[in-house]
């Protein structure tokens, strides 16, 4: 007899009857089982629901960094090309503008700067690996347009000042003739038409009728103006940034307004051709020299202005007026033997 078994008493039989048990009780036991293994397979299920199943929060948020990823590598690649293009404006600068400018290189050193040393992006190693890496690269490449657009930019300021200077130089440079005239004597040692010596002859001689326009050479500021027993009539200008100094002289006038420190223009009128000073014929003696007073040959500071047939024609005339001509006893002012000047003047220049 089991002590979980039930019995009833049959007073007609006269004894205790054992009952027997139902369906649902039999299967009542295994229910409790049952609700156990259901708990447990639902537990299960929400584990693997919290890892595979994505709410829409989180599905928005997969696809933003998707995209942004994305744009992130569309916009590296982007910045390798803008990289690529400055690379070549660097060779363009090595190459031409520093050569035109005659500017000492930029080293590879200097454009390498900041390259190197310990791994400035490793804050970027706590992504995961593919994140990382793109992000590194990204960050690089940012260091490196800044880098080329920082040397890039001062380089090109440089020039700028350079050009600038250079433009300023050319402006200042005795370029052009100082009047429209025959050129009767060039630079050099000659004999001097007054004082019978060989003398250094330091400029070149304009045969020019009394009152013809003198022009100022190149851009520059008036020196000094005056009157010597040599010179006459006489205006110096001073063109500091190329370095040199011009000067005119016998001058019959003074142009009104030309004084001590006034700037005046390449071309602009400056005064009149004359007889003054150690001169028997009118004509312009017009000099080159640079700022600590050494003179310098004219003829070598015409050819901007002219073509080369133009330069070459003048340079043989100079030449044959210069002093070695006297040698075989050409006259140093231009003058025929007969003591007539060439376009029949009589013209005793000196100077």
């Amino acid at each position: 007899m089991n002590q979980h078994d039930t019995y009833y008493y049959d007073p007609e039989r006269c004894t205790y009857v054992k009952v027997e048990p139902t369906w649902v009780q039999r299967l009542k036991p295994l229910a409790g089982i049952l609700g156990v293994v259901l708990v447990l397979t639902a537990l299960a299920v929400g584990v693997l629901d919290a890892q595979w199943i994505v709410t829409p929060e989180e599905q928005a948020l997969k696809t933003e960094n998707q995209k942004l990823r994305a744009q992130l590598a569309k916009a590296n690649a982007e910045m390798n090309t803008l990289a690529s293009r400055l690379d070549d404006l660097a060779e363009r600068d090595q190459e031409l503008y520093r050569t035109l400018f005659e500017m000492e290189p930029i080293s590879s050193d200097v454009r390498e700067m900041g390259v190197g040393g310990t791994d400035p992006y490793a804050s970027f190693d706590r992504f995961s690996e593919d994140t990382a890496q793109l992000l590194k690269e990204t960050a690089s490449t940012l260091d490196q347009l800044e880098r080329q657009v920082s040397l890039q930019g001062a380089s090109y300021r440089e020039l700028s000042r350079v050009a600038a200077n250079r433009s300023e130089r050319l402006a200042q440079l005795p370029a052009i003739r100082p009047a429209n005239g025959s050129i009767v004597s060039g630079y050099g040692m000659r004999h001097h038409p007054i004082l019978k010596v060989r003398k250094m002859h330091a400029g070149v001689d304009f045969l020019l009728k009394r009152g013809t326009p003198v022009v100022a050479t190149a851009n520059g500021v008036v020196k000094r103006t005056g009157h010597t027993s040599t010179y006459g009539k006489y205006i110096e200008l001073r063109h500091k940034a190329a370095g040199y100094v011009t000067r005119y002289a016998h001058l019959s006038e003074i142009g009104d307004g030309i004084r001590r420190g006034v700037p005046v223009d390449r071309g602009q009128q400056i005064g009149l051709s004359g007889n003054t000073g150690r001169s028997t014929g009118p004509h312009l003696h017009y000099e080159v020299r640079d700022l600590d007073g050494r003179s310098l040959d004219p003829m070598n500071f015409f050819v901007p202005d002219m073509t080369p047939e133009t330069f070459h024609q003048l340079q043989q005339r100079s030449d044959t007026y210069g002093a070695d001509s006297g040698r075989d006893g050409a006259p140093m002012d231009g003058r025929s033997k007969d003591g007539r000047s060439r376009d029949g003047s009589s013209a005793d220049l000196s100077g």
